[in-house]
């Protein structure tokens, strides 16, 4: 069954845009204002409260990565008290400053859905502030 808010991302997106397997995610953001999604780097970035919180990625057709699953945008500093909590998030083999999790580990669905109720309620171990913007000069 498809979810009525995924019509709306995808009409956001533009048609041509294939959706992601894990957009179901983003239901217990519908209702932040501050919720967005923008892509990013052949994943799905996700936005809530200011801050970027996750990445969706999925093997891309370039190759570029093979990964399945959901990047955790965190601090270094918050990551060993996300793991005691969540101990199924793993830092990311290459982008070690982000905990990670594969679609396909058995408990993908019930912690993915508990981190996503954490970052719902605003816990500040989860999400980091995008970098400012460089001025381009003439």
């Amino acid at each position: 069954m498809i979810e009525p808010w995924a019509g709306l991302l995808q009409v956001a997106r533009g048609s041509e845009m294939k959706p992601f397997e894990n957009e179901w995610i983003f239901e217990v953001f519908e209702d932040h204002p501050s919720f967005f999604t923008k892509r990013m780097f052949g994943g799905l970035a996700v936005y809530l409260f200011g801050r970027q919180m996750m990445l969706l990625v999925e093997p891309t057709k370039t190759g570029r990565w093979k990964w399945h699953g959901v990047l955790i945008c965190t601090e270094y500093a918050y990551q060993p008290a996300i793991i005691e909590e969540f101990p199924q998030l793993v830092p990311h083999s290459v982008l070690k400053k982000w905990l990670y999790i594969a679609s396909l580990h058995e408990e993908f669905e019930p912690t993915i859905k508990h981190v996503a109720a954490a970052m719902a309620r605003d816990d500040p171990r989860f999400g980091i502030n995008p970098r400012p913007r460089k001025e381009v000069h003439s």
